[in-house]
Formats: C-alpha cells, sequence, structure tokens
C-alpha cells in the first residue's frame, strides 16, 4: 500500500456553496439588526421630554433615566435582535443535510441495478459527504486493465526465438477429445502408441502447436528445460483470494499427477501463464520460501532452489527470480516484463551478431502485432549467472537492504546491475476481454459532457486498440500520438499540436460562416508515459492541459501510479473541474484518492482501491446509473433542499422584521416565541427532510435514455451563485403578501395583537407547506405521510396549547387565542387570500 497517502476529508462543491451563502445569511441578520437599532435609537430621540416623563416611551421599564439614551438603547436593542433574528442563520440545515445524505445513501445502497450476480457484491458508499458531487462531474479517469477489462486473462500466443506460436487450446482439446472417445478402443494399463493416427498436414496454427509441444518434450538439456519451465513459472505469484483450476489438457497429459490443481496468483496475468505453461506439459507443482517444484515432460519432477526474488516495481516494469539447479548447480536469472524493459537491457549481441538482430526485430514485430490486437505483452529474458559474480553482488544486496539512507534508490541500482546483459527468450499475449455494458457506458457518458480519461500502464497499441473497442475513440476522430525522448522534443510535440488545433478550427468556423457544410473535426490524445514524465513538469504542464482539453478523449499508456496521481491533480487544480477516478488495483490506490470522487472496483486484485475509494461497486457499467441517475437525483434534490431551507428561515424572520417597523424597534413579538422555537424543529422540519431523500424530478428510465439531461446539473445550474439572491427576493415578497394583508386587514380594528400574530402564523406556515407542495416534482405516500402529520401536529398543539393558561412566557398570554381565532371568518378568508397572493408567482 505505498500509494495509498491516508484518508483525507472530502468537502462537497455544493457543501461549500451553502457555507458562502451562510456568510451571506450572516451580513442579512447584521443589516436588521443594526437597522432596527439605529431605527430604535431615532424613534427614542423624539421624546424631548423624557427626563420629565418615562410614561411616555412605552416598552421601556422604569429605573435609572441615565440608562434610556438613544444611544444606549440602540446599543441594547441591537443585541435583542441578534438574538430575535439569529434564525436567519440556518443551523438546523447542516444537520438536516446530514439525515439527508444518510437517506439518500441507504436507497442506493438498495438499488437492484448494482447488483453483480457474479460475484455477489451491489453498491458500497463509503463516503457519506459527497454523494451530491456524483451530479457534477467533469472528467473522470479510468484505469484500463480490471475497470473496463473483466481481468480474466486467457493465453492467447507467444514468441520464441523469434517464431510466433498462436495458442488455440480448445480447438486442440476437442480434436483430442474426439479421437480419445469416438472408437472401439477398449482401456488398458499400458500405453498406446497409434502412429496411423498422426497427421501430417493440417492448418498451420495446430502444427505450430504441436511444433511447441514437441520442443518441450524433446528437450533434453537440462538448462534449456530449467529455462523453459522457469519462465512461466515466473508467472506464479503469492498467495491471495483469486482461484482458478488447472487447464484440462495438463490433466489428459500428466496421468501420474492429481487432475485438478489449484492456483492462487497476485494477478490474473500470473495465472494465464502458468495455466498456458501447465498446457503445454510444464507443470508448477509447489513453492515454497526457498524452493520451487515442476514437472519437466522429460525429468518428471524438478525441485529447483530459489535464491532470490527481485519483485516488480514501476520504475523498472518488470520482475526476476534467481534459480539454482539442483544437479548442475548452474545459477539462472529470469525476467519478465515491459517490452521496453527488457528489450533495452539485453545483451550487447543481439546488436552486432545478424541473426540474432533479426531476431530481435520479428520478436519486437510480433509484440506489436498482439498488441494491436489487443493483447497485453510480456517480454521473457534470462542470464546464466558466474557463481563469484553473484555472491559479489548478494554481499552488496545484503548491505543494501540494511542500509538506513537513500534505501530504495540503492535497492533500484541494485536490482539493475544484475538484470543486464540478459538473453531474449520470448514474448507472450494475453487477452483481457471488456466487461458487459462498458462501450455503452463511456458513450453514455461522454453524451452526458464527461470527458473520460484512461490512464492504463499498458503497451500503447494495446491501450488504442481497447479505446476504440470501448467506444472511447471513433473511427471519425484523428489520434495524437506523442512519443518524445527528451523534454525538448516533448515541449516542441505539445506546442505544435496545440497551434495546429486551434488552426484547423478556425479553417472550419471560417468555412462554415461561408457557407459551406463542413464539421468540426474531433480529436483524441494519446501519450506514453515517458513523455508524460515530461509533459507534467512545471514547464510544459500548461501546453499539456491546453492540448488536452481540445482532444475529445486521453489515453495515458505506460503511465506509474504517481503519474496517474499526477495527471488526475493537475486536472483538478488548474482546471478547477470535478474529477472522479475509477480502479480497481493498488496501482490506482493514488489517483482514486486524488480525485474528488474516488470509485474501487471490487475485482481480481484484491480490495486495495475499494479500501482507499468513496464509493465501490462491481462492474464499469453500474458507473453510468451511478452518475447519470443517483448523481442527478442527488444533487438535485440537496440543492433544491438548500434552497428550501434558506428560504424557510428568511420569510419568518422578514415577517418579524415587518412587525418592528410599527413597534417603535422595541423588539417585541407578535407572534408567540414558542411556535418560532417550534416551527424548525418540529413543525416543518421533517417534510422537506424526506422529499430531498425520495422526490424525483425525472425518472431514472428517461435519464439513461437521455444523458444530455445531466448537463445541467454538471454546470450547477440548479444552485448558482445568484440562488440565494432569488431566494432573498422571493421570501421578501412573500413575508410582505403574509404580513401586510391581515395588518391591513386588521387595522383601526379591535383585534388584539396575539390574534394578529396567529392569523400570520398560520399564514406562514400554510405558505411554507404548500411552497414545498409546489416545488416537489414526484409524490409517494410517505411523503403524503409526514406532510399530513406535520401540518396536523401544528394544528393540534396549537389548538391544546391556547386552550391551556399558560403564564411562563411574559408577557405572552395565548389562552384561547386560536379557538377564538379561527372561529372568526375574516380569519378564514384572509388565509385562503394570502396564501394565493403568496405563491401566486409560482
Amino acid at each position: 500500500m505505498l500509494n495509498n497517502r491516508g484518508p483525507r476529508y472530502k468537502r462537497s462543491k455544493l457543501e461549500r456553496a451553502i457555507n458562502r451563502d451562510v456568510f451571506w445569511c450572516v451580513v442579512v441578520l447584521l443589516f436588521l439588526c443594526f437597522f432596527c437599532a439605529i431605527g430604535s435609537g431615532i424613534w427614542l430621540s423624539d421624546y424631548n421630554k423624557l427626563t420629565e416623563n418615562t410614561n411616555l416611551v412605552p416598552f421601556i421599564a422604569f429605573g435609572n433615566l441615565d440608562q434610556y439614551s438613544p444611544l444606549y438603547q440602540g446599543f441594547i436593542v441591537f443585541w435583542t435582535y441578534v438574538i430575535i433574528f439569529q434564525a436567519v442563520i440556518p443551523l438546523p440545515l447542516y444537520v438536516s443535510v446530514e439525515f439527508v445524505k444518510l437517506g439518500q445513501i441507504y436507497f442506493m445502497s438498495q438499488d437492484n441495478e448494482f447488483y453483480h450476480e457474479e460475484s455477489d457484491r451491489k453498491l458500497e458508499c463509503r463516503a457519506l459527504n459527497i454523494t451530491e458531487d456524483l451530479g457534477q462531474l467533469q472528467y473522470i479517469f479510468s484505469d484500463k486493465t480490471g475497470t473496463l477489462t473483466e481481468n480474466i486473462m486467457e493465453f492467447k500466443s507467444c514468441t520464441i526465438g523469434g517464431v510466433d506460436y498462436p495458442h488455440l487450446p480448445g480447438r486442440v482439446q476437442e480434436f483430442f477429445l474426439l479421437m480419445a472417445v469416438c472408437n472401439t478402443v477398449v482401456v488398458s494399463h499400458h500405453p498406446h502408441e497409434d502412429n496411423a493416427g498422426h497427421i501430417g498436414g493440417g492448418d498451420q496454427p495446430l502444427d505450430r502447436y504441436l511444433r511447441l509441444s514437441q520442443s518441450s518434450l524433446q528437450s533434453r538439456n537440462k538448462t534449456r528445460s530449467v529455462g523453459s519451465i522457469s519462465s512461466t513459472d515466473l508467472r506464479d505469484g503469492g498467495a491471495t483470494p483469486i482461484q482458478s483450476e488447472g487447464s484440462i489438457a495438463s490433466s489428459s497429459m500428466l496421468s501420474d499427477m492429481s487432475s485438478r490443481t489449484r492456483y492462487e496468483a497476485e494477478s490474473p496475468d500470473e495465472l494465464a501463464l502458468v495455466k498456458a505453461a501447465n498446457t503445454y506439459g510444464c507443470r508448477l507443482v509447489k513453492r515454497s520460501h526457498d524452493t520451487v517444484i515442476v514437472w519437466l515432460p522429460a525429468e518428471g519432477e524438478v525441485e529447483l532452489e530459489i535464491l532470490h526474488i527481485l519483485p516488480f516495481d514501476s520504475v523498472r516494469k518488470r520482475m526476476s527470480i534467481i534459480l539454482r539447479h539442483p544437479i548442475s548447480k548452474e545459477i539462472t536469472l529470469y525476467t519478465k516484463g515491459a517490452d521496453s524493459a527488457i528489450l533495452s537491457i539485453l545483451s550487447k549481441k543481439y546488436k552486432e551478431d545478424e541473426e540474432l538482430k533479426l531476431q530481435v526485430e520479428d520478436t519486437v514485430k510480433h509484440i506489436t502485432s498482439y498488441a494491436m490486437r489487443g493483447l497485453r505483452t510480456l517480454c521473457m529474458a534470462k542470464k546464466i549467472l558466474d557463481p563469484d559474480e553473484y555472491k559479489m553482488w548478494l554481499i552488496e544486496r545484503q548491505e543494501t537492504e540494511t542500509s538506513m539512507e537513500e534505501r530504495e534508490n540503492l535497492l533500484l541500482n541494485s536490482c539493475c546491475k544484475i538484470e543486464s546483459d540478459l538473453d531474449l527468450l520470448g514474448a507472450t499475449g494475453i487477452e483481457d476481454k471488456l466487461q458487459s455494458g462498458v462501450p455503452q457506458a463511456i458513450d453514455k457518458l461522454r453524451q452526458a459532457g464527461i470527458k473520460v480519461w484512461v490512464l492504463t500502464g499498458d503497451k500503447q497499441e494495446t491501450a488504442i486498440q481497447i479505446a476504440y473497442a470501448c467506444k472511447l475513440f471513433t473511427k471519425t476522430q484523428e489520434i495524437i500520438i506523442l512519443n518524445a525522448h527528451t523534454k525538448e522534443e516533448a515541449g516542441d510535440l505539445l506546442k505544435h499540436h496545440t497551434e495546429q488545433i486551434s488552426k484547423d478550427f478556425k479553417s472550419s468556423i471560417r468555412s462554415r460562416n461561408q457557407g459551406h457544410d463542413v464539421d468540426l473535426r474531433e480529436y483524441a490524445l494519446v501519450i506514453d508515459g515517458k513523455t508524460l514524465t515530461f509533459a507534467l513538469s512545471e514547464e510544459f504542464d500548461a501546453h499539456f492541459l491546453a492540448l488536452c482539453k481540445k482532444c475529445k478523449s486521453v489515453v495515458c499508456c505506460r503511465a506509474t501510479p504517481i503519474q496517474k496521481g499526477s495527471v488526475v491533480k493537475l486536472v483538478k487544480e488548474r482546471l478547477k473541474q470535478m474529477t472522479l477516478a475509477i480502479g480497481d488495483g493498488a496501482n490506482d490506490v493514488s489517483m482514486i484518492q486524488t480525485a474528488d470522487i474516488g470509485v474501487g472496483i471490487s475485482g481480481q486484485e484484491g480490495m486495495q482501491a475499494v479500501m482507499a475509494s468513496d464509493f465501490s461497486i462491481a462492474q464499469f457499467r453500474f458507473l453510468e446509473r451511478l452518475i447519470l441517475v443517483h448523481g442527478h437525483w442527488n444533487y438535485s434534490r440537496l440543492a433544491r433542499f438548500a434552497a428550501y431551507m434558506f428560504y424557510k428561515n428568511l420569510i419568518t424572520v422578514f415577517i418579524l422584521f415587518w412587525f418592528q417597523l410599527f413597534s417603535g424597534f422595541s423588539g417585541s413579538l407578535m407572534i408567540d416565541s414558542l411556535y418560532l422555537m417550534l416551527q424548525h424543529v418540529l413543525f416543518t422540519a421533517f417534510p422537506p427532510v424526506i422529499n430531498a431523500v425520495l422526490d424525483k424530478d425525472i425518472s431514472a428510465e428517461y435519464l439513461l435514455r437521455n444523458p444530455q439531461l445531466y448537463t445541467p446539473c454538471q454546470k450547477g445550474e440548479t444552485y448558482t451563485p445568484w440562488t440565494f439572491l432569488v431566494i432573498t427576493i422571493d421570501s421578501l415578497y412573500q413575508s410582505l403578501i403574509i404580513y401586510f394583508i391581515p395588518h391591513f386587514t386588521y387595522q383601526d380594528s379591535y383585534v388584539g395583537i396575539w390574534e394578529f400574530g396567529t392569523t400570520i402564523c398560520i399564514c406562514m406556515i400554510l405558505v411554507i407547506y404548500l411552497h414545498l407542495v409546489i416545488e416537489t416534482s414526484s409524490w409517494v405516500w410517505i411523503q403524503w405521510l409526514f406532510l399530513i402529520v406535520s401540518f396536523i401536529l401544528f394544528w393540534m398543539f396549537a389548538i391544546i396549547f391556547n386552550a391551556i393558561f399558560v403564564t411562563f412566557d411574559h408577557p405572552s398570554n395565548p389562552y384561547w387565542v386560536m379557538e377564538h381565532t379561527i372561529s372568526q371568518a375574516i380569519h378564514s378568508c384572509l388565509t385562503v387570500i394570502t396564501c394565493v397572493l403568496a405563491l401566486l408567482p409560482r
């Protein structure tokens, strides 16, 4: 877990916008408090004879007259209004948002569309605070192996000594199965050889398959036998939960072995190669810490001593094992890795000897051919070590392993020292098929306006073929391939292609303006690991981003885990875009943790990616529903919920503010404080939370059929910097209607302040409920239930509370006020008219 930087706190984009608007709520609070404090001072200053008769000033208790100066009273009233108007800051919003996200995560986890039957896994939400960010993504960074592909490897081809050997086990097995059962032969205890069944002709692939099998059977040289076995044996890894059965072909050829063998490997690549070796008669029997037992067709079981294992790393891009033969005591180094990592460290004789040079050229052609077919390629090489050379290297290695300073660099140099002057054995091609639904998912995500980048460690040709297969690249796109050997060359290529695309775009626009029907050309970028290193430098990263922005798709091949994280970080920080990274292995942990949202696929390579992620899915195709459906719903719901919570608080405060204009800025209220306290805690708390969890503005089926509907959420159009201003204006309008219609209706009447306030309170609660009803897009029974129960709860509390004589909140005395108010016909008319006019613009 060297790529794991530890968890970091993630705060959603919408949450940051809410925090910004809370600041504006504080500004509104301070404005209202200062306005009322100044108004109170001005109002008190009109009483010139204050020292002669304090009875002229209402709402002020008797006492020391020096305390009643306008300035002092303004200061006191300011803090009074801070307490009265503090409800404008929606403190319940933060608590409610957590409940909303918890509910959203629950229903996401219960969505059966995410269930993968083969792995028996569903969506797992590991982060509780960024669900709405799924609805605002602009970039997706994806690994290839195990993420876009099944990560179930099947050995397809190999090249040995410059000769290509296609691997057709299914066809050969069926042929020999027919020979075994379609006859009248009886079973005997002695082997029977029937040369009459020998096939002299046959097609070329089958002939090569037989030659490859015969070459391993006829080889008697012990060194060559060990070489052929050990190169495949390198594919066997440590124990992980991944299990597979041995090849049927090997079971039939090796009758003295158990008919079924179980292998465990660190990666599917190694498992595929061990099974392929098994098919050709080279069987891995047992492995321990210091020995490995293999079955050789010519020798039977051979126990080889493991002297040292040099593990794979992203810098060397290869792994090696050093073995000693039990009889000849010959020490051999076997190495496997990327073609670029192996071919560059071959012996000098491969450049001097024409025959060996031709062998390398043929091998490179075959590797390129495999890659063009979308196969994953690996090179194999070996080296016979002199015992004295090995002893000297071993002493240096042991000193390096115990070193405390620059240990990693010393270990790297030690590996590179022994891994030199190798003899080329050959290369392999392994097929890793695409997961079902990947092309459709990528196509839908691109239609939604999301840019998809693939960051892979595979060979360039393999990555390009997979990009075409998964519809990341299209035939109409022009592919830009960047392969630079120097930093200057990389910079020139970046600048050249950026300028060329700009010229082509201007030319196309000019042709369109002249009336020509010209389609704008689309571009896709492919960049290898070495060039990517130059492109990510401070000198050229701006040019790299400029070129990437002009391309529809980007593929970074031969990328290391650190480079993957650096690419994600560059886009996130420089372009200020919302990013998602998805992968399945430990090499994807860096980019998963760097991105705004990390998605782990629980596949064949362990749980490292899942443990570092925010969401876990079983297949890449589930990403389509996660983003286009749940991402849209979560963002839309939370955005409207936050706006509603701000509205609910603002309208209450504005109604109280209008009353201060007619009460001498005294800080008195016309609504009982108990109603104001319970309004946000009980009366109007639950319906908006339930709506934010269950409301669906658009059905899932329609969202999947029309990916372009994701774009408004992606651009943040539901909750913009202007949303708070619109909410404030809406709240001002509704508060004016709710307050002044009863005010002018009851003017010059004998209605008391509590009856007047009760009417306003009822209108306010009803308008808040009806506002929510209008904003709701879809209804289920539980939404109606909470809305009706909340409404009934308000009325029951008001009637029961007013039927009891309560004096704890002096000077308030709400006894029988509600019963008297609702019995008046004018109250009912006022309520209906006020609610209609307040909600008329909606």
